[in-house]
Protein backbone atom coordinates (compact mmCIF):
# COMPACT_ATOMS: atom_id res chain seq x y z
CA UNK A 1 0.00 0.00 0.00
CA UNK A 2 1.67 3.19 -1.13
CA UNK A 3 2.45 5.65 1.83
CA UNK A 4 -0.63 8.40 2.30
CA UNK A 5 0.68 11.96 1.77
CA UNK A 6 0.30 14.26 4.64
CA UNK A 7 -1.81 17.02 3.87
CA UNK A 8 -0.33 20.16 2.96
CA UNK A 9 -2.07 21.70 5.91
CA UNK A 10 0.10 19.71 8.00
CA UNK A 11 3.43 19.89 6.42
CA UNK A 12 3.22 23.85 6.62
CA UNK A 13 2.58 23.40 10.43
CA UNK A 14 5.67 21.05 10.84
CA UNK A 15 8.20 23.39 8.91
CA UNK A 16 6.95 26.21 10.69
CA UNK A 17 6.90 24.53 13.81
CA UNK A 18 10.93 23.28 13.48
CA UNK A 19 11.85 26.52 12.26
CA UNK A 20 10.60 28.33 15.33
CA UNK A 21 11.76 25.99 17.55
CA UNK A 22 15.70 26.10 16.16
CA UNK A 23 15.57 30.39 16.62
CA UNK A 24 13.89 29.98 19.94
CA UNK A 25 13.14 27.14 21.67
CA UNK A 26 9.24 27.37 21.36
CA UNK A 27 6.67 26.45 19.24
CA UNK A 28 3.65 28.33 17.84
CA UNK A 29 0.48 26.73 16.06
CA UNK A 30 -2.01 29.70 15.43
CA UNK A 31 -5.29 30.05 13.24
CA UNK A 32 -5.12 26.75 11.58
CA UNK A 33 -7.86 23.96 10.90
CA UNK A 34 -6.12 20.55 12.23
CA UNK A 35 -8.52 17.38 12.14
CA UNK A 36 -7.61 14.86 15.32
CA UNK A 37 -5.53 12.72 12.45
CA UNK A 38 -3.02 16.04 12.02
CA UNK A 39 -2.85 15.76 15.68
CA UNK A 40 -1.54 13.00 15.85
CA UNK A 41 1.48 14.21 12.90
CA UNK A 42 1.74 17.31 15.42
CA UNK A 43 2.29 15.19 18.47
CA UNK A 44 5.21 13.35 16.75
CA UNK A 45 7.02 16.33 16.30
CA UNK A 46 6.82 17.61 19.88
CA UNK A 47 8.47 14.49 20.49
CA UNK A 48 10.99 15.59 19.05
CA UNK A 49 11.81 18.80 20.71
CA UNK A 50 13.83 17.82 23.65
CA UNK A 51 14.65 20.83 25.10
CA UNK A 52 11.03 22.92 24.51
CA UNK A 53 10.38 25.56 26.96
CA UNK A 54 6.87 27.04 25.67
CA UNK A 55 4.06 25.55 23.37
CA UNK A 56 1.30 28.05 22.39
CA UNK A 57 -1.90 26.75 20.01
CA UNK A 58 -4.16 29.44 19.58
CA UNK A 59 -7.40 30.10 17.84
CA UNK A 60 -7.11 26.62 16.66
CA UNK A 61 -9.87 23.74 16.84
CA UNK A 62 -7.86 20.96 19.13
CA UNK A 63 -10.91 20.03 21.00
CA UNK A 64 -10.67 17.32 23.99
CA UNK A 65 -9.39 14.49 21.60
CA UNK A 66 -6.99 16.77 19.68
CA UNK A 67 -5.93 17.35 23.62
CA UNK A 68 -4.70 13.97 24.26
CA UNK A 69 -1.88 13.85 21.25
CA UNK A 70 -0.24 16.94 21.80
CA UNK A 71 -0.05 15.67 25.51
CA UNK A 72 1.18 12.55 24.48
CA UNK A 73 4.25 14.52 22.51
CA UNK A 74 4.63 16.65 25.41
CA UNK A 75 5.02 13.71 27.85
CA UNK A 76 8.46 13.35 28.40
CA UNK A 77 9.76 16.66 28.16
CA UNK A 78 11.19 18.03 30.52
CA UNK A 79 11.89 21.46 30.16
CA UNK A 80 8.46 22.83 29.39
CA UNK A 81 7.76 25.95 31.63
CA UNK A 82 4.67 27.75 29.76
CA UNK A 83 1.33 26.23 28.34
CA UNK A 84 -1.13 28.49 26.36
CA UNK A 85 -4.02 27.27 25.09
CA UNK A 86 -6.03 29.91 23.72
CA UNK A 87 -9.75 29.88 22.00
CA UNK A 88 -8.84 25.90 21.48
CA UNK A 89 -12.31 24.59 22.16
CA UNK A 90 -11.38 22.81 25.15
CA UNK A 91 -13.91 21.18 27.82
CA UNK A 92 -13.80 19.68 31.11
CA UNK A 93 -12.16 16.88 29.79
CA UNK A 94 -8.87 18.33 28.81
CA UNK A 95 -8.02 19.84 31.95
CA UNK A 96 -7.79 16.50 33.37
CA UNK A 97 -5.57 15.41 30.56
CA UNK A 98 -4.08 18.27 31.38
CA UNK A 99 -3.58 17.80 34.79
CA UNK A 100 -2.13 14.53 34.27
CA UNK A 101 0.22 15.61 31.96
CA UNK A 102 1.08 18.02 34.92
CA UNK A 103 2.24 15.44 36.92
CA UNK A 104 3.21 12.42 35.41
CA UNK A 105 6.63 13.35 37.06
CA UNK A 106 5.89 13.69 40.59
CA UNK A 107 6.60 10.11 41.21
CA UNK A 108 10.38 9.54 42.88
CA UNK A 109 13.10 11.74 41.65
CA UNK A 110 10.92 13.23 38.69
CA UNK A 111 9.36 15.61 40.82
CA UNK A 112 12.65 18.09 40.62
CA UNK A 113 12.40 17.87 36.50
CA UNK A 114 8.46 18.81 37.25
CA UNK A 115 9.20 22.71 35.48
CA UNK A 116 6.14 24.32 33.95
CA UNK A 117 5.65 27.87 35.38
CA UNK A 118 2.73 28.92 33.77
CA UNK A 119 -0.47 27.81 31.88
CA UNK A 120 -2.85 30.26 29.69
CA UNK A 121 -6.37 28.35 28.84
CA UNK A 122 -8.11 31.59 27.94
CA UNK A 123 -11.28 31.09 25.77
CA UNK A 124 -12.17 27.38 26.36
CA UNK A 125 -15.00 25.83 27.61
CA UNK A 126 -13.79 23.95 30.51
CA UNK A 127 -16.63 24.75 33.35
CA UNK A 128 -16.85 23.81 36.57
CA UNK A 129 -15.73 20.12 36.36
CA UNK A 130 -12.47 21.01 34.80
CA UNK A 131 -12.06 23.82 36.97
CA UNK A 132 -12.06 21.11 39.67
CA UNK A 133 -9.19 19.16 37.84
CA UNK A 134 -7.01 22.32 37.45
CA UNK A 135 -7.65 22.57 41.12
CA UNK A 136 -6.00 19.61 41.82
CA UNK A 137 -3.32 20.55 39.99
CA UNK A 138 -2.79 24.14 42.27
CA UNK A 139 -3.09 21.78 45.51
CA UNK A 140 0.03 19.59 44.31
CA UNK A 141 2.19 22.02 42.02
CA UNK A 142 5.62 23.38 43.28
CA UNK A 143 6.54 25.39 40.34
CA UNK A 144 3.62 26.75 38.79
CA UNK A 145 2.97 30.76 39.25
CA UNK A 146 0.59 31.68 36.73
CA UNK A 147 -2.80 30.12 35.59
CA UNK A 148 -5.11 32.58 33.38
CA UNK A 149 -8.17 30.79 33.02
CA UNK A 150 -10.52 33.22 31.83
CA UNK A 151 -13.81 32.96 29.61
CA UNK A 152 -14.44 29.31 30.56
CA UNK A 153 -17.64 29.27 31.40
CA UNK A 154 -16.61 28.77 34.93
CA UNK A 155 -19.51 28.90 37.83
CA UNK A 156 -19.79 29.40 41.42
CA UNK A 157 -19.31 25.94 42.25
CA UNK A 158 -16.04 26.07 40.16
CA UNK A 159 -14.74 29.13 41.60
CA UNK A 160 -15.19 27.35 45.38
CA UNK A 161 -12.23 24.56 44.16
CA UNK A 162 -9.45 27.79 43.10
CA UNK A 163 -10.63 29.04 46.52
CA UNK A 164 -10.17 25.90 48.44
CA UNK A 165 -6.62 25.43 46.31
CA UNK A 166 -5.78 29.27 47.29
CA UNK A 167 -5.80 28.49 50.79
CA UNK A 168 -3.32 26.26 50.52
CA UNK A 169 -1.00 26.80 47.12
CA UNK A 170 2.12 28.77 47.80
CA UNK A 171 3.60 29.39 44.23
CA UNK A 172 0.70 30.72 42.67
CA UNK A 173 1.26 34.95 41.84
CA UNK A 174 -0.72 35.66 39.25
CA UNK A 175 -4.65 34.21 39.02
CA UNK A 176 -7.12 35.35 35.96
CA UNK A 177 -10.20 34.53 36.51
CA UNK A 178 -12.03 37.32 34.29
CA UNK A 179 -15.58 36.81 32.24
CA UNK A 180 -16.82 33.55 33.80
CA UNK A 181 -19.38 33.52 36.41
CA UNK A 182 -18.11 34.34 40.04
CA UNK A 183 -21.03 36.52 41.11
CA UNK A 184 -21.39 37.45 45.26
CA UNK A 185 -21.02 33.29 45.83
CA UNK A 186 -18.03 32.71 43.86
CA UNK A 187 -16.83 36.25 45.50
CA UNK A 188 -17.32 35.09 48.81
CA UNK A 189 -15.31 32.10 48.97
CA UNK A 190 -12.53 34.36 47.00
CA UNK A 191 -12.56 36.70 49.88
CA UNK A 192 -12.30 33.86 52.55
CA UNK A 193 -9.22 32.39 50.86
CA UNK A 194 -7.50 35.97 50.42
CA UNK A 195 -7.72 36.17 54.22
CA UNK A 196 -5.17 33.46 54.31
CA UNK A 197 -3.58 32.86 51.28
CA UNK A 198 0.26 35.07 51.35
CA UNK A 199 1.55 34.36 47.77
CA UNK A 200 -1.16 35.90 45.40
CA UNK A 201 0.13 39.21 43.99
CA UNK A 202 -2.48 39.86 40.96
CA UNK A 203 -5.94 39.14 40.53
CA UNK A 204 -7.98 39.39 37.47
CA UNK A 205 -11.87 38.91 38.31
CA UNK A 206 -12.82 41.27 35.69
CA UNK A 207 -17.03 40.95 33.81
CA UNK A 208 -17.40 38.27 36.07
CA UNK A 209 -21.33 39.29 37.71
CA UNK A 210 -19.98 40.81 41.00
CA UNK A 211 -22.25 43.37 42.24
CA UNK A 212 -22.55 45.04 45.76
CA UNK A 213 -22.36 42.45 48.10
CA UNK A 214 -19.31 40.82 46.33
CA UNK A 215 -17.56 43.30 46.74
CA UNK A 216 -17.53 43.99 50.05
CA UNK A 217 -16.86 40.32 50.47
CA UNK A 218 -13.66 40.55 48.79
CA UNK A 219 -13.04 43.89 50.75
CA UNK A 220 -13.17 41.93 54.02
CA UNK A 221 -11.24 39.54 52.82
CA UNK A 222 -8.30 41.95 51.53
CA UNK A 223 -8.61 43.76 54.82
CA UNK A 224 -5.48 42.28 56.14
CA UNK A 225 -3.93 40.63 53.18
CA UNK A 226 -0.51 40.99 53.06
CA UNK A 227 0.62 40.04 49.18
CA UNK A 228 -2.10 41.04 46.37
CA UNK A 229 -0.63 44.06 45.04
CA UNK A 230 -3.57 44.41 41.84
CA UNK A 231 -6.91 44.02 41.56
CA UNK A 232 -9.08 43.91 38.45
CA UNK A 233 -12.99 44.29 39.46
CA UNK A 234 -13.45 46.30 35.76
CA UNK A 235 -16.73 45.20 34.30
CA UNK A 236 -18.89 44.06 37.57
CA UNK A 237 -21.48 46.26 38.66
CA UNK A 238 -20.96 47.07 41.46
CA UNK A 239 -21.95 50.53 41.99
CA UNK A 240 -21.67 53.17 44.76
CA UNK A 241 -22.61 50.86 47.29
CA UNK A 242 -19.60 48.31 46.45
CA UNK A 243 -17.16 50.68 46.12
CA UNK A 244 -17.48 52.58 49.13
CA UNK A 245 -17.60 49.17 50.89
CA UNK A 246 -14.66 47.86 49.05
CA UNK A 247 -12.34 50.77 49.39
CA UNK A 248 -13.16 50.90 53.35
CA UNK A 249 -11.94 47.50 53.57
CA UNK A 250 -8.75 48.49 51.29
CA UNK A 251 -8.26 51.99 53.04
CA UNK A 252 -5.51 50.84 55.69
CA UNK A 253 -4.24 48.05 53.00
CA UNK A 254 -0.59 49.08 52.17
CA UNK A 255 0.23 46.22 49.50
CA UNK A 256 -2.55 46.22 47.41
CA UNK A 257 -1.58 49.84 45.05
CA UNK A 258 -3.24 48.65 41.55
CA UNK A 259 -7.12 48.57 41.74
CA UNK A 260 -9.10 48.29 38.05
CA UNK A 261 -12.72 49.87 38.91
CA UNK A 262 -13.72 50.82 35.30
CA UNK A 263 -17.11 50.14 34.27
CA UNK A 264 -18.27 49.36 37.35
CA UNK A 265 -21.53 51.69 37.16
CA UNK A 266 -20.84 53.41 40.28
CA UNK A 267 -22.32 57.56 40.46
CA UNK A 268 -20.97 60.28 42.59
CA UNK A 269 -21.01 58.11 45.86
CA UNK A 270 -18.65 55.73 44.29
CA UNK A 271 -16.11 58.80 42.64
CA UNK A 272 -16.01 60.47 46.23
CA UNK A 273 -15.04 57.26 47.68
CA UNK A 274 -12.21 56.64 45.10
CA UNK A 275 -11.33 60.50 45.36
CA UNK A 276 -10.99 59.85 49.47
CA UNK A 277 -9.60 56.44 49.25
CA UNK A 278 -6.71 58.10 46.34
CA UNK A 279 -5.72 61.44 48.84
CA UNK A 280 -5.63 58.66 52.00
CA UNK A 281 -3.97 56.31 50.65
CA UNK A 282 -2.17 57.19 47.08
CA UNK A 283 -2.56 54.11 45.40
CA UNK A 284 -3.88 54.29 41.62
CA UNK A 285 -7.28 53.69 40.94
CA UNK A 286 -8.01 52.71 37.28
CA UNK A 287 -11.98 54.40 36.00
CA UNK A 288 -12.90 54.81 32.43
CA UNK A 289 -14.01 58.52 33.71
CA UNK A 290 -12.27 61.42 34.01
CA UNK A 291 -12.82 63.16 37.45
Amino acid sequence: MPKKNKPKRVVLTEEMMMIEYEESSKVSVMGFTLADEDMILVSNVLKKLGDLATVRLASISIGDEGMKYVVEGLRNITTLVEIILANTGLESESALTILDLSQNKIEGDGIQHLTLTELRLTMNTIGDEGAQYLCDLLQNTTTLTTLQIGNNDIGEEGIRHFADALKNNKTITTLDLNTNRIKDEGARYLGDALRDNTTLNELNLGSSEIEAEGARLLGDGLRNNKSLTSLKLAGNSIKDEGVQHLLNALENNIILNDLDLARTEFEDGGKKAIDDYVKKTGHTVFTDRDF
